[in-house]
């Protein structure tokens, strides 16, 4: 079949083959809402001739959701939840509970496509795989050929964090792009957190965060930077829990929201200046002596000499005794002057500055307190919008009623200087020895299982090169437009999309269409017409999660994998994401590096002495279905006061800092070893900006979309029928705006138009929107578009929330 598709009759003709292949009601997902909603059980539909299959809900969310997949007649008609090991970790959210309106979408992609038509303007001709396919792979080879391995580039994002299929440095879009060659386009968000949380404690498998079970021990909890009752709404209870039973929980946050309304106390810090209340924090712990001086000693870098002269940490090759074969080990000084490997003193001095065989050194401990010193409360709280008292009342809780836990997430990160707020909270917790014990912890929670380990070893055959060229989202200007990555000659004219909505999700969305359309040639894989697919010149339809077998263990807040077992069969043409890969990989020659099947990759990934030491097998988990991946009963990171940094230690200085994104820009190498602050980019009351934008905005979540995943779901919608704008009441009345009047937010990157609703959550001059809409459902205009791509030249991060508007009444 050649039929050639408007988007008019794509639609017509998706709505017709929904009654065909959707099966037996008109309403596929019908029954099954009903049967919720009357609190239907699976063992009472099993004699009806119902088959339960298990399978994980992988958006990207935080869950990781364990679900029964309910099938009958060959049709997924519900999703319920199914039990976790450990029952405290039992969840299912509302996504969770609407896949079948995913599943049995109207307008879900069914067959590739190739666009006739204008890029954008939704006309498309219908082709086979082989054709899809082949035209991929001859332009990916034709631009290696002519302009090099980086002339193809791939996007892959979060779309779905299967092993086999999604995103994750084991799975196969990985392998495609190692053994290719081909450039790759770092999406470059939420990376401001990975970067510090990677200098301070290094990535464990649960980041860096203990197990969220153990939150109950913690006599203090600071909620910093996050909004768990929506965005973690499957962990949720876990703070609540601990609460009740007589935690002190203390939210820290811009907005009083719904988190907050549950807090014992609400610190309503200015956005884009958390790390100055570390700081000024700090300042109090050693003006008070709450320090933990053991924990410093014996598990951060406090005792470590640094050179005046470079700012390295002193060594063994210093001093002359350096033995051949040896390694140069950093050494430390004890009170009598005495020097050696920290194993041999073990009650090192943390305070000094001395001079040692001809080298002037300070103690790092020295130089935090040096940076620390610069922020005293006075200084912190007019920074801050907060009063002194308010600063020494948190720091006094979390410092004496120990232990504490830090519970972040990404609303800190959104912010150009996110990194050095992240940072110094990080310090705050080393200096209080609130860390690496059971209630004591400062991060995220995301379990990452065992998918770092022996990559090299199996799952990147021999051969594979690995990427020619790692490219930041937000230079791709400067390749499009001149042909240079930094001072890199590149000529980048084709990409493949995969599990990305780049368009809709990426910061200053305009500019991202700008490079975007600059490429010859786009190919892109997914589910749904989103507005990424709109701009495809081949367009791949993907199987639905269920309907392929798969494993799951990256970023989810429990300490699990779950095996996805195939409930049904892919529906129209669709494939799964492993299956696409190996197609493309085969049309390019590469057919022996992929000549595997789903069982023997899972048995790849799971090669691993991490895997062997937790018991995790294929066989046992296709059997279990579920097993756990974090290591001990109780998960503890840093447990012993080992830590994943070079030291082993925890590391409020770090020795060698880099870029994340390395484009030969030219950074300060003393901000980024200590604690440090600076205000954000755009949202800082003294730019003269504010003056035309007086306005914060910053972006929500939201509870029914996932990003912009679940934007196309019926009940969901119903639910939340279209982006709405808050604002505080003092705001309103100045501009003569009451809830449901039509407002327009603008800068001098776009506007969005959309009702607004009064919320006395909000401080003045702050106003939150919701993220994950597409274009199409906006009223006018785009809430991406408003966005700056602006990042810092040491942590390029999409700051979604350092933005700056201006409102008018419609």
């Amino acid at each position: 079949m050649n039929a050639k598709l408007s988007r008019r009759t794509f639609v017509k003709a998706s709505a017709a083959t929904a009654v065909v292949v959707g099966a037996a009601t008109t309403n596929p997902w019908g029954p099954a809402m009903t049967a919720l909603a009357e609190g239907e059980k699976s063992d009472t539909i099993a004699s009806s001739g119902e088959a339960v299959f298990s399978g994980a809900c992988r958006g990207n969310c935080a869950g990781g959701c364990f679900l029964n997949i309910h099938v009958r007649g060959g049709k997924v008609v519900r999703t319920s939840m199914r039990e976790m090991p450990n029952p405290d970790y039992n969840r299912i959210c509302v996504k969770g509970l609407t896949h079948m309106q995913r599943i049995y979408h109207k307008d879900r992609l069914k067959y590739p496509m190739k666009r006739i038509g204008e890029r954008g303007a939704g006309q498309w001709e219908r082709i086979s795989w082989d054709e899809a396919v082949t035209t991929i792979a001859d332009k990916w080879q034709e631009y290696q050929r002519e302009y090099g391995k980086e002339a193809f580039a791939i996007y892959w994002g979060s779309g779905n964090y299967g092993v086999l299929s999604g995103q994750g440095m084991g799975c196969t879009t990985s392998r495609l792009l190692n053994v290719t060659g081909a450039s790759n386009i770092s999406m470059t968000v939420d990376a401001a957190h990975g970067h510090s949380a990677g200098n301070a404690l290094g990535w464990g498998p649960n980041f860096t965060l203990n197990e969220l079970a153990d939150l109950k021990n913690a006599k203090t909890i600071l909620c910093w930077g996050a909004n768990p009752v929506i965005s973690q709404q499957q962990s949720t209870h876990f703070l609540m829990e601990a609460k009740e039973n007589g935690t002190t929980f203390i939210v820290i946050d811009p907005i009083y929201n719904i988190t907050a309304s549950k807090a014992d106390k609400f610190v309503p810090v200015r956005p884009g200046t958390d790390g100055a209340l570390a700081l000024g924090m700090m300042n109090i712990v050693v003006r008070e002596n709450w320090i933990d001086v053991p924990f410093l000693k014996a598990s951060t870098v406090a005792p470590f000499l640094v050179k005046e002269a470079d700012g390295h940490y002193l060594r063994l090759s210093d001093l002359g005794l350096l033995a051949e074969g040896q390694r140069d080990d950093i050494v430390v000084r004890s009170a009598e002057g005495k020097m050696g490997l920290p194993q041999e003193i073990t009650d090192p001095v943390i305070e000094g500055s001395f001079e040692i065989n001809g080298h002037k050194v300070n103690t790092a401990y020295t130089l935090l307190l040096q940076r620390i010193a610069e922020y005293p409360p006075e200084k912190a709280a007019e920074i801050c919008n907060l009063s002194v008292s308010q600063i020494e009342e948190i720091t006094k809780i979390y410092a004496t009623n120990k232990p504490s836990t830090i519970y972040q997430y990404f609303g800190i990160d959104h912010y150009v200087n996110g990194h050095y707020s992240i940072f110094d909270i990080y310090a705050l917790a080393m200096i209080t020895g609130n860390l690496g014990k059971s209630g004591a912890a400062c991060g995220m929670g995301e379990t990452l299982g065992i998918n770092f380990t022996n990559l090299a070893g199996t799952l990147f055959p021999a051969g594979a090169t690995g990427p020619s060229l790692t490219m930041s989202a937000t230079q791709m200007d400067s390749v499009m437009n001149e042909h240079k990555y930094g001072n890199k000659d590149v000529n980048v004219k084709g990409i493949y999309i995969t599990n990305a909505n780049v368009v809709a999700n990426s910061a200053e969305r305009k500019y991202t269409l700008d490079w975007l359309n600059k490429m010859e040639f786009i190919a892109v894989a997914d589910m749904n017409m989103n507005e990424t697919a709109q701009y495809a010149d081949i367009l791949l339809p993907v199987s639905h999660w269920f309907e392929q077998e798969e494993a799951f263990c990256n970023y989810s807040t429990h300490p699990y994998v779950i095996f996805q077992e195939k409930a049904i069969d892919p529906l129209y043409e669709c494939k799964a994401d492993f299956e696409i890969n190996k197609l493309i990989a085969q049309k390019l020659g590469y057919g022996e590096q992929f000549n595997l099947t789903e069982m023997e990759y899972l048995n790849l990934w799971l090669d691993n002495d991490e895997a062997r030491r937790l018991g995790i097998t294929l066989e046992a988990l296709r059997e279990k279905k579920i097993l756990k991946c974090l290591p001990g009963d109780l998960y503890i990171n840093g447990e012993n006061g080992v830590f994943g940094t070079p030291t082993g230690r925890a590391q409020f200085y770090v020795e060698n800092p880099a870029p994340n994104m390395n484009y030969d820009q030219q950074w300060d190498i003393e901000k980024e070893r200590l604690p440090y602050w600076e205000p954000p980019n755009e949202v800082w009351h003294e730019n003269p900006l504010t003056k035309k934008y007086p306005f914060t905005i910053i972006s929500d979540h939201v509870r029914f979309r996932t990003h912009t995943q679940w934007w196309d779901v019926p009940a969901l919608l119903e639910l939340d029928p279209e982006p709405i704008l808050k604002i505080s009441s003092e705001d309103a009345a100045q501009y003569g705006i009451k809830t449901n009047d039509l407002v327009k937010i603008y800068n001098d990157r776009g506007h969005v138009v959309m009702k607004a609703a009064i919320n006395d959550g909000l401080p003045q001059g702050v106003l939150t929107a919701p993220k994950g809409w597409e274009k199409h459902q906006f009223r006018e205009g785009h809430f991406a578009d408003l966005s700056s791509r602006v990042v810092n030249k040491v942590c390029a991060n999409s700051a979604f929330f350092d933005v700056l508007v201006a409102i008018e009444k419609l």
